[in-house]
């Protein structure tokens, strides 16, 4: 008696109900927190729903905008009145105080301009109202004005008048991530190439070493490195003890602090994946390369080291991605220009409380991730159709 043939519409039913829970929990843990972060940098927070009266009024009516401005400080609670007055204030300095101040007694104010300046003759300045209008619309794009350096002119086009000190800290991001992954690259290798290659208790030495850093928590980690590279440490000591030198050298809080302290806690992410690769490699090629006459260099460099390439772009785009997010340890080894952007995204979320930055900080980090992954995907597509014609 022959089998009943499977139905091909129940595999794929089972396909789909395995691929339902992950698929769920990447929408949930991934997606959703990006798309949230993207909204945040572009909107406009308490500005944008509060002051709906104020947008709608005719502006080249004093009396009527001060009429809505009144009527909108009203229907606000006074929570929404000191986020409002927040928000307000981040985009002209002052503008709080004279916000708060207005909307707890806007109920007695004569609902004109007249009556506005008669409370507070601030209100006859322009600024201020230019400021609530340019800033009342649900989305926005200041956080990414303030964060690029690029401002709208008065047509609507975007102008390079602003402050850059954005762009050169993520300029300073992407350079202390490449300086990093470079040392980290220059040490993990031959560390890699040690446990796959030495004798085996010197490469389960090296392991043991490597993965327990791996498993000791960061702030440890960086801790240790403060300790051993203040100017009191057990490194400045040794240094003085041997007369290498003779003041202790500053070592610490600084971008050499910064990036010992970030390979010595990354290294693990690039020796494991270049050591994965160098074991796939058959011994055998080196014995054959050897007995056609090429020595050991040639050997390396011909036969080995290319096959190797690929565990070394793993390793190597892992630390980058990693370190480009470093929050931690150049917080606390490195010195105030040696802070990279999470160090400014977690100040706007902790201290000013400004969500729309960070959010356009993470947005710009995440794009320049984007770009250099998409460059590097470009290149290897180019390589390959090279070879492919050859």
């Amino acid at each position: 008696m022959s089998a009943s043939p499977r139905k091909p519409g129940g595999a794929r039913l089972a396909a789909v109900v395995l691929l339902a829970l992950p698929l769920a929990i990447y929408i949930l843990l991934y997606l959703m927190p990006i798309s949230s972060m993207i909204s945040l940098s572009v909107d406009n927070g308490e500005l944008g729903r509060t002051l709906v009266r104020f947008r709608d009024a005719d502006q080249g009516d004093h009396d009527a905008r001060a009429a809505a401005l009144l009527a909108d400080m009203q229907a606000m609670d006074a929570g929404r009145q000191a986020a409002t007055a927040r928000e307000l204030n981040q985009n002209l300095s002052g503008f709080r105080s004279l916000f708060l101040k207005t909307a707890r007694q806007a109920a007695g104010i004569e609902p004109t301009a007249a009556g506005l300046a008669a409370f507070d003759d601030r209100w006859t300045d322009q600024i201020y109202w230019d400021v609530m209008l340019a800033n009342s619309s649900p989305f926005t794009w200041r956080h990414f004005g303030e964060a690029t350096g690029l401002k709208l002119d008065e047509s609507g086009r975007l102008t390079a008048g602003g402050d850059d000190i954005y762009v050169q800290i993520m300029w300073r991001t992407l350079v202390i991530s490449v300086q990093v992954t470079l040392v980290t690259l220059l040490i993990g290798y031959p560390l890699a190439y040690a446990v796959t290659n030495a004798a085996p208790r010197f490469a389960a030495f090296v392991l043991i070493a490597v993965l327990m850093s791996f498993w000791t928590s960061i702030l440890v980690r960086t801790t240790a490195w403060v300790i051993l590279l203040q100017t009191s440490g057990l490194v400045n000591s040794f240094l003085l003890r041997t007369g290498f030198v003779t003041e202790p050298l500053q070592l610490i809080f600084n971008r050499f602090g910064a990036i010992v302290s970030m390979t010595h806690v990354l290294l693990p992410f690039a020796v494991i994946p270049i050591m994965n690769v160098m074991r796939t490699i058959p011994k055998s090629q080196k014995d054959a390369s050897l007995s056609l006459g090429a020595g050991p260099i040639e050997t390396f460099l011909r036969v080995y080291l290319p096959q190797t390439l690929r565990g070394v772009a793993v390793g190597g785009a892992t630390v980058f991605i990693l370190a480009l997010g470093f929050y931690i340890t150049p917080s606390l080894t490195g010195g105030p220009r040696d802070q990279m952007v999470s160090f400014y995204i977690a100040a706007f979320v902790k201290e000013s409380l400004n969500w729309g930055m960070a959010s356009a900080l993470s947005v710009m980090l995440l794009g320049a991730v984007l770009l250099i992954l998409s460059a590097y995907g470009a290149a290897r597509w180019l390589l390959s159709r090279k070879r492919g014609r050859a």
